[in-house]
C-alpha cells in the first residue's frame, strides 16, 4: 500500500498519537484557526488518534457567539481537544497588548510543557505550526524524548539563525509551498526533512453551495443579469494588502459589455472600507457597483463563491505572497468550478497555470487586470473550460490527502530515524 494511502497506525496497528500544539485564539476571525481544525479532523479521518492543545483565550465579540467550534469550523470528525490557561489582565488595556500577549504566551507553554512531560508515554509526536510552540516544546520534547514536526508558513525574518538552528532539530517540517522549501534548503536544511504540502479544501462543502446562490446575490443587492467579480479573504493581513485597491482600480478599465460587472469583497475588517470607498470616488466610479462585507460564518463561504461569477486573487508581489503562501481561497474557487484570475506569483503557479485552470497576470498591474477581467467576460466558452479543469485539479488539493501525504512523512522521518539509531 503506498505511504499516501497509509491510515496512521504503526507496526503494532496503534493509532499514532498527535499532540497538536497551538498558539492561536481559537475560533478566530483569521483563517489559521480554520487550517488548524481541519487538518486535526484529517489526520483523524486518516486513522490517528489527535489531542488539540491550544491557550485559553478571550475572544472577540464576534467570536464569542460561537459555542461550538467544530460545528462552526465545519468538522464532521471529532477529535480530542484541551485549553490551557492564559494569562490574561484586561486592565492593562490596547497599550500593553503585546506585553499581555508574551505574558500569556509563557504561561501557556510553561503548561504545555508540564502536558508533555506528565503524558509523555501517551504522545507519539508532537506536532506545531508556530515559532513559539517551537521554540520552548523542541527542548522539552528532546528530553521527553518525543519526535517533533513542524508546520512552517514562512521563512524566518528575525534570528533567522536561531529558526533555521530549530528547524534543524525538528524531526520534519512541513512547508506550504516548493518555494518556501528552497529557500530552507538554502538555509541549510536537509532536502529529507523537508516536505512540501500545498493548502488544501473540503470538498464537500461546496457540494450544495449552488443553492442558495439567488439568496447570496439578493444580500449583496446584485442586480439580476449583472456580472459578479468576488473575492473572499481578509482584506489586509499582517498590515499587508491583499491586492484589493489594484482590484478596484482595474475596475475603471472594464466595459459594462455585454453586462453591468460589480464586485463583491468578503471578508473584513470593515475599517479598510472608507479608503477604499475614498478610492472608488477618486476614479469617478459608482459606489453601487462595489460591496464590501464583514466576515462569514465559515458554512456560508462556500456559497458567496457559488454566487461569483469570476473569482478574483489579485495579490501583490511581496515576498510573503511570491514564496511563502497557499492560500485557501485559491483552493476554495477552484473547488465551486469558477474561472479564476490571479496574479503571476511563483507561489500561485505551482497550483495554476495561466490559459489552463486560470488567468495569470503581472501583479500590481490594474490594465492588465482588466484586460484578464475582460477575457472572462466575453468568452463564456473559455471561462467554463478553465474552470473545469479547477475543479478537476483541486482533487489532489483536499485535507484528507494533504493529511495522508503528512503521515506518510512523518512515519518515513521516525523509520529513518530509528534506523539511524539501531
Amino acid at each position: 500500500m503506498p505511504w499516501c494511502e497509509r491510515s496512521a497506525m504503526n507496526s503494532e496497528q496503534k493509532p499514532l498519537r498527535i499532540l497538536y500544539l497551538s498558539t492561536a485564539r481559537i475560533p478566530s476571525e483569521k483563517a489559521h484557526a480554520f487550517q488548524i481544525l481541519k487538518m486535526c479532523e484529517a489526520f483523524t479521518q486518516k486513522g490517528a488518534a489527535v489531542t488539540l492543545l491550544y491557550q485559553k483565550r478571550s475572544n472577540s465579540a464576534w467570536t464569542r457567539q460561537i459555542a461550538d467550534i467544530f460545528s462552526y469550523y465545519g468538522v464532521r470528525s471529532s477529535f480530542a481537544t484541551k485549553q490551557l490557561f492564559c494569562f490574561e489582565i484586561p486592565v492593562l488595556g490596547e497599550k500593553m497588548a503585546r506585553l499581555q500577549f508574551y505574558a500569556g504566551l509563557i504561561f501557556y507553554l510553561l503548561a504545555a510543557a508540564f502536558f508533555i512531560i506528565t503524558r509523555k508515554r501517551s504522545i507519539d509526536i508532537i506536532y506545531c505550526r508556530d515559532k513559539f510552540s517551537l521554540i520552548a516544546i523542541r527542548a522539552i520534547a528532546a528530553l521527553a524524548g518525543t519526535p517533533v514536526f513542524y508546520e512552517a508558513h514562512d521563512f524566518p525574518q528575525s534570528l533567522v539563525w536561531l529558526q533555521l538552528f530549530l528547524f534543524k532539530g525538528a524531526d520534519g517540517v512541513i512547508v506550504l509551498t516548493e518555494q518556501l522549501k528552497n529557500r530552507l534548503l538554502q538555509g541549510g536544511l536537509p532536502a529529507a526533512k523537508v516536505l512540501v504540502a500545498h493548502s488544501a479544501v473540503d470538498l464537500e462543502l461546496f457540494e450544495s453551495s449552488k443553492k442558495r446562490v439567488p439568496d447570496v446575490r439578493a444580500r449583496l443587492k446584485i442586480p439580476a443579469g449583472a456580472f459578479l467579480i468576488g473575492y473572499v479573504g481578509r482584506f489586509v493581513t499582517m498590515d499587508q494588502e491583499k491586492g484589493l485597491r489594484v482590484l478596484i482600480e482595474a475596475m475603471q478599465h472594464v466595459p459594462d459589455s455585454p453586462a453591468p460587472v460589480y464586485l463583491a469583497c468578503i471578508g473584513g475588517p470593515m475599517n479598510a472600507v472608507p479608503s477604499y470607498l475614498d478610492l472608488i470616488d477618486g476614479l469617478g466610479l459608482n459606489r453601487e457597483r462595489f460591496t464590501f462585507h464583514d466576515l462569514v460564518p465559515v458554512g456560508d463561504v462556500p456559497s458567496y463563491v457559488a454566487a461569483f461569477d469570476l473569482a478574483a486573487m489579485p495579490f501583490p508581489w511581496t515576498a510573503h505572497y511570491a514564496y511563502n503562501m497557499s492560500p485557501l481561497k485559491m483552493f476554495e474557487y477552484m473547488a465551486a468550478e469558477k474561472p479564476i484570475v490571479a496574479t503571476r506569483l511563483p507561489t500561485v503557479m505551482e497550483v495554476l497555470a495561466d490559459g489552463v485552470n486560470a488567468i495569470l497576470t503581472k501583479p500590481d498591474n490594474p490594465a492588465a487586470l482588466a484586460q484578464a477581467i475582460q477575457q472572462i467576460v466575453q468568452d463564456p466558452a473559455f471561462a467554463r473550460r478553465i474552470s473545469k479543469k479547477a475543479r478537476e485539479d483541486v482533487n489532489s488539493y483536499t485535507w484528507e490527502r494533504r493529511a495522508g501525504n503528512i503521515l506518510a512523512f512523518i512515519y518515513s522521518s521516525m523509520s529513518e530515524k530509528r534506523r539511524a539509531a539501531a
